[in-house]
């Protein structure tokens, strides 16, 4: 459980922490805090969960098998570890662009971590397991797709919260 909850954390929680502290003290307009966030978000919240999640399902496998209570050796987590990859370079591209693509990788994200919780909540319902890899980490999962669509509409709102 230390683990999922440290994830939830640093990939979450953690980009907003470092995007307030992060901001320029000179600087402190909307626009300029919502972009703050993004970068923030875009590179610790998809980009590292994304690379975090390649290296855990491809390297180290079975380890994140057990803490999901699924069986280890099925070869479906090294699809996941490249399509966890996927996002995390989604993520670092994002950072650097204002033409579309951060909304296209906020879509992707959310279809991906969306996705993931409903197969989760499905075992949950259909076998009972409540590891903590099958449950708490779909906190995760919905924060991060709720924190990356709220600032990304805010930004192409004009930088206003409303």
């Amino acid at each position: 459980m230390d683990i999922v909850a440290l994830r939830i954390f640093v990939y979450s929680i953690l980009p907003l922490i470092i995007g307030q502290v992060g901001l320029d003290k000179t600087s402190r307009s909307r626009e300029r805090m919502l972009e703050t966030f993004l970068l923030y978000l875009f590179g610790i919240g998809v980009a590292g969960s994304g690379i975090g999640g390649f290296f855990g399902h491809f390297f180290i496998s079975d380890s994140v098998a057990e803490s999901i209570g699924w069986p280890t050796g099925n070869p479906f987590q090294l699809e996941v570890g490249f399509a966890n990859l996927a996002i995390g370079i989604l993520g670092i591209i994002a950072m650097g662009r204002h033409d579309g693509f951060r909304e296209a990788t906020v879509i992707a994200v959310t279809v991906f971590g969306v996705g993931a919780t409903i197969v989760h909540i499905s075992d949950i319902i259909e076998t009972g397991n409540l590891a903590p890899g099958n449950t708490v980490q779909n906190v995760g999962n919905l924060l991060q797709t709720g924190i990356a669509y709220r600032f990304s509409c805010c930004q192409q709102a004009g930088g206003t919260l409303a």
